[in-house]
């Protein structure tokens, strides 16, 4: 009777001790964290008004571009040593874009949302793509792979524009002459 009284409790100490080294290990795991919640809302209206500045553009129509900027927007032009233009500066580009090609596309898209210094999305929009477009003066088709961002303001216009490629490449390779 002494024996298996020894067996019964040495089972229940074989147990109890599993339970408590168990309960030990296991508690000392960090909580799992769950993702936080990611808002795009604000992201996917700019998205939209960039995606809207980019189909106007290829369409050549630079009054629907119009209400999509923000009257303060600042544009940094991808050629090398330009200033920053505001409004009119940013639409006189376009305008000589559109002046000097044709049947300009954006093609191979990639959009994406910007992000504070914390990582964190801040409504703004970057994209990188290609452009292709041919030459009214040559008939020269350029194809140039470009990034670009905007950041916008309250009212969802754009207030910030930055084109990034080779600027000058393509007006050089567009009135190359054979």
């Amino acid at each position: 009777m002494s024996l298996l009284i020894d067996i019964i409790f040495m089972k229940i100490f074989k147990i109890t001790t599993l339970i408590l080294i168990s309960v030990l290990v296991f508690s000392c795991q960090p909580a799992v964290k769950s993702a936080p919640e990611i808002d795009l809302t604000t992201y996917k209206l700019n998205l939209a008004t960039a995606q809207k500045l980019f189909a106007s553009f290829s369409s050549e129509d630079l009054e629907s571009q119009k209400p999509l900027l923000c009257p303060g927007i600042t544009h940094y032009s991808p050629f090398y040593g330009s200033e920053p233009s505001k409004l009119e500066g940013f639409l006189a580009a376009s305008k000589a874009w559109m002046d000097n090609f044709d049947e300009i596309t954006y093609s191979d898209a990639k959009w994406f949302p910007g992000t504070d210094q914390s990582g964190k999305p801040d409504g703004s929009v970057m994209t990188m793509g290609k452009w292709t477009s041919t030459n009214t003066a040559t008939g020269n088709v350029i194809t140039i792979n470009a990034f670009h961002t905007f950041v916008f303001n309250a009212k969802n216009q754009i207030h910030e524009t930055r084109d990034f490629f080779d600027a000058s490449g393509v007006m050089a390779a567009a009135m190359k002459v054979d």
